[in-house]
């Protein structure tokens, strides 16, 4: 089908579709000889982030709401049955079939070279899309060796893991529901986030149970999905969850919008104290740790004559992939080279170098004495 009959069905017309290949909302782009079109700003029904090929349209995976208060938010969001699930610590992919290839496509619309080499770790994905093949697997991918994130879940000691936690069908924006999604994960043994049950509102006691331990062991938190595909899912993460993201972005606070690190301040206070938590000494510390440290650390580099960078360790199945993961970064204007590439068993192992230039430029600018209003 041609990509203007695919459009069509979502009311998109021949003039709108060039229009927007035009004015850049649309854009082209190529992956293995396969062409597919990322939507940058949102076009009709098609919001940013999704991916149009000529073997359907796959949907940007819906932003999920957030509770601060665990009790009080599950009681307003949910009047019937709803299922509970570990929420990951790493970053989301979409997993769809592409004419013959299957590909890991980004929240950005971009298929991302890493994780698609990767895919042939994580499940026979050829076995499930010859035989679902206007399914979207849609997941996270986790692990100290990722190439986007700083942090990792404490159960995933080395490399990545992958942890699906939806099933959706091209075309639609829709989820399909949820006991039939659980199925086909273990059907096709596709690996999942923790499920812990399907519960209602009055089981807080248990479900208060679970995310004090994830706090405990380091994990993130949990997210609550309704029985019926359309209603309203909510995610509530741990206070422990919160310090550690302030711990790995604070070197680069410069490039944060403020919301981000007063978010979060916010939410493990609202931890603290609907789990009757004190704010003691030890806490206060971490919190300073996690803002002060990193940062101090970013400016005595500065201060010194040397580049803020972050390092990353990552492992491919195909050496050419590694090439393409640089290409990614290029298009995505991240500035990052590889500094050693090595063949150990299965994979290569790769280490780059992410030079953060713009968190540089500003805090030179403060160092060498330039003025500035705020």
């Amino acid at each position: 089908m041609s990509i203007l009959e695919i459009v069509s069905k979502v009311n998109i017309t021949e003039g709108v579709w060039n229009e927007s290949l035009e004015d850049h909302s649309i854009r082209p782009d190529e992956f293995d000889g396969t062409t597919y079109y990322r939507v940058v700003k949102k076009v009709g029904q098609l919001n940013k982030g999704t991916v149009v090929t000529d073997s359907g349209i796959i949907y940007d995976f819906p932003r999920i709401a957030r509770t601060m208060h665990l009790e009080s938010g599950i009681k307003q969001a949910f009047n019937k049955p709803f299922y509970v699930e570990e929420k990951v610590d790493g970053y989301n992919v979409r997993i769809a079939k592409v004419q013959d290839q299957v590909f890991a496509f980004t929240r950005g619309s971009y298929v991302c070279p890493f994780s698609t080499d990767r895919l042939v770790d994580f499940f026979d994905y050829d076995n499930f899309f010859r035989e679902n093949p206007d399914l979207i697997v849609c997941g996270e991918i986790a692990g100290p060796e990722s190439p986007y994130n700083g942090e990792s879940p404490p159960y995933v000691v080395e490399d990545i893991s992958f942890f699906a936690f939806d099933i959706r069908i091209k075309n639609s924006d829709q989820q399909i529901p949820t006991e039939k999604r659980y199925k086909l994960f273990d059907e096709y043994e596709i690996p999942t986030v923790t499920r812990f049950g399907r519960y209602v509102s009055s089981d807080i006691k248990e479900i208060e149970r679970y995310i004090q331990d994830m706090n405990k062991k380091g994990c993130e938190g949990l997210v609550f999905k309704p029985t019926d595909p359309s209603g309203k899912t909510v995610k509530y993460v741990t206070a422990g969850s919160c310090l550690r993201d302030m711990k790995v972005t604070s070197q680069l606070m410069t490039e944060y919008q403020a919301e981000f690190f007063t978010n979060r301040m916010l939410r493990s206070l609202f931890y603290l104290i609907e789990h009757d938590l004190p704010l003691n000494d030890d806490f206060l510390k971490k919190t300073g740790d996690a803002l002060l440290q990193p940062l101090y650390e970013s400016i005595k580099k500065v201060a010194g004559g040397e580049m803020i960078t972050e390092r990353f360790k990552v492992r491919f199945n195909k050496k050419k992939n590694i090439k393409k993961l640089f290409e990614h970064f290029h298009k995505c204007k991240v500035d990052a080279n590889p500094v050693r590439q090595e063949k150990i068993g299965q994979h290569w192992h790769v280490e780059f170098v992410r030079r953060c230039f713009p968190s540089y430029e500003v805090i030179q600018k403060h160092w060498d004495g330039h003025s500035h209003f705020d």
